[in-house]
């Protein structure tokens, strides 16, 4: 089974919502406390007229996200991006808009306007609610190697870029996504997967050229290099022949000089970290629930399950089954044909963790090892 023809669980969105909590107050709290590894939030208004709901849909290797709320401003600094999540946030506001600051730059982002957001970089976010007093954002979360292919060169993608209303292209990819958003729920897994790429396709072709001029960087042919690289292992990661010989041999460079591409990183410890991203998304993956810990030590080309547990746990702090547990967890919320009465805290426990859902989506994986 391939993983675009994977069972598609749930099918509807999952929703989050501060109304099911006793007050505004302890659903905000709750909120801070599912986002705290991604940003910090703060009210930009009163604790007790605060609002604030939210759905998603995975869109296969994308994740649909729609919110209406209370202002907030969000802080995403350098010690959430250090803990690994660098998805892209393509962002389009309904109502409302934001205020962005990154590093000595200000970005103004108005209703209609989209943008493109990279979340490896440090960003503040300060809302702007509209005339009736909400923000109501539309936006679709890309992983990395979505996107990477797409780019000449990804690192030099800056932390903002801004599509305008007006410009041609602003109003393709902002319609884009409003049609993608309406249909959503009817597609099929395989449809949901084709629609997330061609988002990304569309999204990178367009603005490729305003994030090469917006912030140019020196040494771009070794900047290139690198990303032709990184792609190259991002889809090798279930290879054993994926090592160090094998990329200065394939890339026609000395070992120094690979080594010197990934400074202050080793090409080795890249490599590995990324298998144990792929290896985290196995795990709470509901179509490799069947798999054992060890099945995902060996797809992921460790030697042994205690190397793999090893590494999991330097890289993540918790263990492969503690990470599948919590998963468990959180899918087994009650759902719209067992009502009986709310859970607010299982179900927003499931909205948070869809983020981890979305990432890498295993393209080499390919259904053809049993558990």
């Amino acid at each position: 089974m391939s993983v675009e023809a994977a069972p598609d669980t749930d099918g509807q969105p999952l929703l989050f919502d501060i109304a099911a909590f006793d007050s505004p107050q302890q659903g905000f709290e709750r909120l801070c406390e599912l986002i705290v590894d991604i940003c910090d939030a703060t009210m930009l208004g009163e604790p007790e007229n605060f609002r604030f709901a939210a759905s998603t849909l995975h869109l296969g290797s994308a994740l649909l996200l729609e919110s209406r709320s209370s202002a907030l401003r969000y802080n995403r600094t350098p010690e959430h991006v250090a803990r690994g999540l660098d998805h892209f946030q393509l962002v389009m506001y309904l109502g409302g808009g934001a205020e962005f600051i990154a590093g000595e730059h200000t970005f103004l982002q108005r209703a209609g306007d989209v943008s493109l957001i990279n979340m490896s970089k440090p960003l503040l976010t300060r809302e702007i609610p509209g005339d009736d007093g909400v923000v109501q954002v539309l936006s679709f979360m890309l992983p990395r190697p979505l996107l990477a292919p797409l780019f000449a060169a990804i690192e030099n993608v800056p932390t903002i870029v801004v599509a305008r209303r007006e410009a041609a292209f602003g109003t393709l990819l902002g319609e884009h996504m409003l049609t993608l958003r309406r249909c959503a729920t009817q597609l099929t897994q395989a449809e949901r997967q084709a629609a997330a790429q061609s988002l990304a396709q569309l999204a990178a072709g367009g603005m490729e050229w305003r994030a090469d001029n917006a912030d140019p960087l020196p040494r771009l042919s070794q900047e290139a290099l690198r990303t032709r690289i990184k792609r190259h292992i991002e889809e090798n990661l279930g290879t054993d022949s994926l090592d160090v010989p094998s990329l200065c041999r394939r890339f026609a460079l000395s070992r120094a000089s690979l080594y010197r591409l990934f400074a202050p990183q080793s090409p080795a410890s890249y490599i590995q970290q990324r298998r144990l991203h792929r290896a985290f998304a196995i795990l709470v993956t509901p179509a490799f629930r069947p798999w054992r810990v060890i099945d995902v030590a060996i797809e992921c080309q460790f030697s042994s399950d205690a190397t793999f547990i090893r590494a999991f746990r330097r890289e993540f702090g918790i263990t492969p089954g503690e990470a599948r547990e919590r998963s468990l967890r959180t899918s087994n919320a009650p759902r719209d044909d067992h009502p009986a009465e709310p859970h607010p805290d299982a179900e927003s426990a499931r909205w948070v963790a869809q983020l981890t859902g979305a990432m890498p989506q295993l393209s080499t994986l390919r259904g053809d090892r049993k558990p």
